[in-house]
C-alpha cells in the first residue's frame, strides 16, 4: 500500500516589510507587523484591496500610480501547520513552492531552507523530520520588491541599453517572471503604467514519501505503424544518497475503460535513471481536433522495494508522431505540421494569462475559456514567449480536447544578459524544467525559442542601440541543445516569427501577420499572430466588476473627457474597416469599436484562410483580454466572447464558403478541411435591403479533401450593381440540404449599407438546464443579427447577416451564472430600434 503523504498548504497571512533590507540567512524580525489575510494562490495586491488597504489599482490610471509601492516593498507571508507525526518517520519529506514571484528567501521552523529568483521554476526543498514538530510549524517566506533584487544588475545592463524602472524593459530584461505587463503602451491596465504582480502566485505542497520516490517521467514514442507502437518510458528516480535497495519499476498502459493492460514492462535494478520498453498492439493514435479522436491511454508507474509499494503516479499519454516540414519536394519552401504522417492546417489561438496581477486564477475561468476554444474549433494554442507555465490540468484538457501546443520558451520582444553566467543559468534550469514538464503531455507539438527576439534585432533598430545582439545565444545555442537533450522527438524553432532575411518574411517560416490589409495579401506560410484593429475594450459589465465604472454615466456631450482623465485613454475617430462610428455614448463607443474590430478581423481573416494558397495555420493574437482595458483579445477580461470572436470562429469551420469583388467578377471559393470529399450546391442570391431576390444562381460543386480554392464565377456582374448602399450578393454552401457555410458581399462600407425597420421574428426552446435554441428569421436582409443576454452566453453563431427566407438556428450555452436577475435574451438586428426579449427559464 502506498504511504505517500500530501499537505496543501493554505491559511495564510502577508504583512509589509521594512526592517531588514538584507538577503540571505537572515531571519526576519516578525515583531509588531501587521498581517492581513493572505490568499495562496494569488498576489499581495488582492489582498490589501480586500482588507481595504489599497485602491483597486483598475480603478484608474491614478490608482495603477499609486499601486507602485507594493511591488517595490517586502512581503512577510506566514503560514502556521500540523502534521501527522507518524506519517514522517524515517520518510522523504519535499516542500514544493509551485511558484513565486519572484524573489524570496524560505525560513521552516526558524532554520533557512533556501530562496528563489524565478517565477517560472518549482522551487523544492528537502527537510529533516526531525525540523517538523506535530502542531506550530511555521513557515515564512520573505517575498523581496523587484527593484531592489535587480539593482546590482542595473550598471551592466545599460550595454544593453536597458537602464531605468523594474516595471519597463530594463525588468522584462532581468526579471524572470510574466511579462506581458512590463510594456507601457499596453500595459497592464492599458492605463499607461506597469503594475508588477508580487507574492507566491501558485500553490504550495508537502509532499512526504516512504523511500525512493519518480521525480519525472516520460514516454517516448519510437516507432508508430498501423500494428504497432514502440515505445519506452523514461523513469528518474529520487533516492537518498545511502539507499542501494533493489527496486522493482512497473509501467503499465491501460486503454481508457479497460480493465485489462495493452502494455505491461517491468524492471529491477539499482539504478535512478531507466528506460521500459512498450510495445503496443494496434495502437489508436492521437490526432488533433478535425483530424481524428485525441485518443489517450492510461498510464501507471509503481515503484517496489520488495512486495511494498514506495510510489504509484498516473498520467494520460497520447501516441503520435509529429514534424515540422518547411520544404516541400521540388524544393519550394513551405511552414506546416504533420502528425502521424498526415498534414494539419492549424487553426486557434495565443491565450494570455488571465489576470495581470497575479497570473492564474481558479479553473472555472479556464474551463470556461476552454468551452469558448471548443466552440470555435479550436486544435492548436501557442503559448507565447511573454506569457506563463498554466496548470497539469490545462496541458492534459489540451490533451483530451485535441489541442495542439506550440510552446515558446520565454524570452520576448527584447533583449537578455547573456553575457552574466548567473543568468544564463538560471534561464538554463527553467528552460528544463519547462520541457520536462510538458514533454509527457500529447499535445505539445513545437517548441519554439521565443518570440520576436530576431525580428527585433533585424526589424526595429536595436543595432543603433547597442553593440550586440544581447539574447541571441539563448535562442539558437543554448535552447537547441535544452530541446535536442531533453525531447528531441519535439520539432524545435529558434524563434517566432521564423523568417528567412527578415523576421516578417511571408516567404519562409512563419509570421506575425499584423496592422493592414496588404500583409494579408502576402501569402504567408504560417500565421502565429494576428490581428487587424488594436483597440476593443471590455464588456460593460466587466468595466463595472473590475473598475467600478458605470458605463451608463457616460452619455453627455464631452463624456470622453471625463474618459481620458481616468483612464488616460483617447478616443479613437479612425474605423476604417466598418465606418461604423457612434460615440455618442461610452456604451454606443464601446459597441462600435468591436464591430470595427470584428469586421477587420472579418477582412483579413478570410484572405488569410480561402485566398492564402501557401498558408498552413492561423493562430490569432489573442484569445483574451489580461485587463479590462486592454486592446487585443476575442474574449473580454471576465471572460465574455467578443463580436469578433464569432468571426473567427466562422473563418475557422472546418468547411468555409467566401465571396470576393475582382474588378468587374463576382468570385465565390471554397474550403475543405474535413479530411473527405464534399458534395453539396453553391447558391448565390443578389438581394436589395428589403429582400427582393433580382437575380440568383444554383451549381452542384464537388469540393476534394483539403481543398480551398474557386467554386463559382460571375463575370462582370458589378456593373449591373446599381445602388451600392443598397444591395448585396450572399452565397451559401448547401450539404445534405443544411446550409454550412455562408458570407456576404457588400458594396459599400458596412455602416453605409441600408436598413429597413420590420422587426425579426424568433422562437426559443429549452434543450436542458443551461442549454436553449432559439429560430430566428427575418423578412428584410439583416446586415448583423446580435444577441445577448443579462449573463455570460456563448452562442454557436452570433453577429452574422440575415437574409430572408433563411431560418437560422442558434445554439444557447450558460457559460456562467453571473448574477442574481432573471436570466434574459435579447436578440436585434444593427440599426433596427426594435428589439426582441425572452425569458430563458
Amino acid at each position: 500500500m502506498v504511504k505517500e503523504y500530501f499537505l496543501e498548504l493554505n491559511g495564510w497571512k502577508v504583512s509589509p516589510y521594512t526592517r531588514n533590507e538584507s538577503n540571505g540567512e537572515v531571519f526576519p524580525d516578525l515583531k509588531d507587523l501587521t498581517w492581513i489575510e493572505a490568499a495562496v494562490p494569488g498576489a499581495v495586491h488582492y489582498d490589501l484591496i480586500k482588507a481595504g488597504k489599497l485602491k483597486n489599482p483598475f480603478e484608474s490610471s491614478e490608482s495603477a500610480r499609486v499601486a507602485a509601492w507594493v511591488e517595490k516593498t517586502d512581503w512577510i507571508y506566514s503560514n502556521t501547520f500540523s502534521i501527522d507525526r507518524d506519517s514522517i518517520a524515517s520518510s522523504k519529506i519535499i516542500l514544493q513552492f509551485n511558484g513565486i514571484d519572484t524573489y524570496a528567501d524560505i525560513w521552516l521552523n526558524g532554520q533557512f531552507l533556501g530562496e528563489t529568483a524565478n517565477a517560472f521554476r518549482e522551487y523544492k526543498f528537502e527537510v529533516s523530520n526531525m525540523l517538523l514538530k506535530a502542531e506550530d510549524n511555521v513557515l515564512i517566506v520573505q517575498v523581496k520588491n523587484h527593484y531592489r533584487m535587480i539593482q546590482p544588475k542595473v550598471k551592466e545592463a545599460k550595454r544593453m541599453a536597458r537602464t531605468g524602472e523594474a516595471s519597463g524593459l530594463l525588468g522584462k530584461s532581468l526579471i524572470r517572471r510574466y511579462q506581458r505587463n512590463f510594456y507601457g503602451g499596453s500595459s497592464l491596465l492599458n492605463l499607461g503604467t506597469g503594475v508588477l504582480g508580487i507574492g507566491i502566485y501558485k500553490s504550495v505542497q508537502m509532499f512526504i514519501f516512504p523511500g525512493a520516490y519518480i521525480e519525472n517521467s516520460h514516454v517516448v514514442i519510437e516507432s508508430i505503424t498501423s500494428q504497432e507502437a514502440r515505445a519506452y518510458i523514461e523513469v528518474e528516480i529520487k533516492k537518498g544518497i545511502h539507499e542501494k535497495a533493489l527496486l522493482k519499476i512497473e509501467g503499465i498502459l491501460w486503454e481508457t475503460n479497460e480493465a485489462r493492460p495493452v502494455a505491461l514492462s517491468t524492471l529491477i535494478t539499482k539504478e535512478s535513471s531507466i528506460k521500459l520498453p512498450l510495445a503496443i498492439t494496434e495502437p489508436k493514435l492521437w490526432w488533433p481536433k478535425g483530424y481524428g479522436e485525441p485518443n489517450l491511454y492510461n498510464l501507471t508507474i509503481n515503484i517496489y522495494e520488495g512486495d511494498v509499494l514506495l510510489h504509484s503516479i498516473k498520467k494520460l499519454v497520447g501516441l503520435k508522431k509529429v514534424e515540422l516540414v518547411e520544404a516541400l519536394e521540388s524544393g519550394r519552401k513551405t511552414f506546416f505540421i504533420k502528425v502521424n504522417g498526415r498534414k494539419v492546417h492549424a487553426r486557434g489561438f495565443n491565450p494570455i494569462p488571465v489576470d495581470y496581477i497575479k497570473v492564474h486564477d481558479s479553473w472555472d475561468v479556464y474551463d470556461r475559456l476552454f468551452k469558448i476554444m471548443k466552440n470555435a474549433n479550436t486544435n492548436i494554442i501557442r503559448i507565447w514567449g511573454g506569457g506563463a507555465i498554466e496548470s497539469d490540468q490545462f496541458y492534459d484538457t489540451c490533451d483530451r480536447l485535441g489541442i495542439m501546443l506550440w510552446q515558446d520558451f520565454f524570452l520576448h520582444s527584447n533583449v537578455y544578459p547573456d553575457y552574466d553566467p548567473d543568468f544564463v543559468e538560471e534561464f538554463k534550469q527553467e528552460s528544463i524544467e519547462l520541457v520536462k514538464k510538458l514533454r509527457s503531455h500529447a499535445c505539445l507539438t513545437i517548441l519554439c525559442g521565443g518570440n520576436e527576439q530576431q525580428e527585433g534585432w533585424d526589424e526595429w533598430n536595436w543595432k543603433d542601440d547597442m553593440d550586440s545582439f544581447y539574447g541571441e545565444k539563448l535562442s539558437k545555442e543554448l535552447l537547441p541543445e535544452v530541446a535536442d537533450k531533453y525531447c528531441p522527438e519535439i520539432p524545435f524553432i529558434n524563434n517566432s516569427p521564423h523568417g528567412g532575411k527578415w523576421g516578417q518574411s511571408p516567404v519562409e517560416g512563419d509570421m506575425h501577420c499584423w496592422g493592414n490589409f496588404y500583409n494579408a495579401m502576402k501569402d504567408p506560410q504560417f500565421v502565429t499572430e494576428t490581428c487587424w484593429n488594436l483597440e476593443s475594450y471590455s464588456r460593460p459589465e466587466t468595466l463595472k466588476e473590475s473598475m467600478g465604472l458605470d458605463v451608463d454615466q457616460y452619455n453627455y456631450r464631452g463624456w470622453h473627457e471625463k474618459w481620458n482623465q481616468i483612464t488616460g485613454l483617447e478616443l479613437m475617430t479612425r474605423f476604417p474597416h466598418s465606418n461604423y462610428f457612434d460615440v455618442s455614448t461610452l456604451r454606443s463607443y464601446l459597441h462600435s469599436l468591436e464591430i470595427e474590430q470584428a469586421r477587420a478581423d472579418y477582412n483579413a481573416l478570410t484572405v488569410l484562410r480561402l485566398r492564402s494558397s501557401s498558408c498552413n495555420g492561423i493562430i490569432y493574437w489573442s484569445l483574451n483580454k489580461g485587463g479590462p482595458l486592454f486592446g487585443f483579445g476575442c474574449v473580454d477580461y471576465k471572460g465574455y466572447p467578443l463580436m469578433n470572436y464569432y468571426t473567427i470562429k466562422r473563418i475557422y469551420a472546418n468547411i468555409l464558403i467566401g465571396i470576393y469583388r475582382d474588378i468587374d467578377d463576382i468570385k465565390v471559393v471554397a474550403s475543405n478541411l474535413t479530411g473527405e470529399e464534399v458534395l453539396g450546391e453553391v447558391r448565390v442570391v443578389h438581394l436589395n435591403e428589403k429582400g427582393t431576390v433580382l437575380k440568383e444562381w444554383k451549381k452542384s460543386v464537388t469540393l476534394p479533401s483539403d481543398y480551398t480554392g474557386r467554386i463559382y464565377d460571375i463575370e462582370g456582374y458589378y456593373q449591373t450593381i446599381v445602388d451600392r448602399t443598397k444591395e448585396i450578393i450572399h452565397t451559401q454552401l448547401v450539404i445534405n440540404g443544411n446550409i454550412v457555410s455562408e458570407d456576404t458581399l457588400y458594396f459599400c462600407p458596412f455602416s453605409e449599407f441600408a436598413i429597413g425597420d420590420k422587426p425579426i421574428t424568433a422562437n426559443v426552446s429549452k434543450i436542458d438546464k443551461d442549454n436553449w435554441s432559439i429560430e430566428i428569421e427575418s423578412c428584410e436582409v439583416s446586415k448583423m443579427i446580435e444577441l445577448d443576454g443579462s449573463k455570460k452566453l456563448l452562442f454557436s453563431d452570433n453577429y452574422f447577416t440575415l437574409i430572408p427566407g433563411v431560418k437560422k438556428q442558434i445554439n444557447i450555452n450558460l457559460l456562467e451564472d453571473t448574477n442574481d436577475r432573471e436570466l434574459e435574451l435579447s436578440v436585434s438586428s444593427l440599426d433596427n430600434l426594435k428589439v426582441l426579449h425572452f425569458l430563458l427559464t
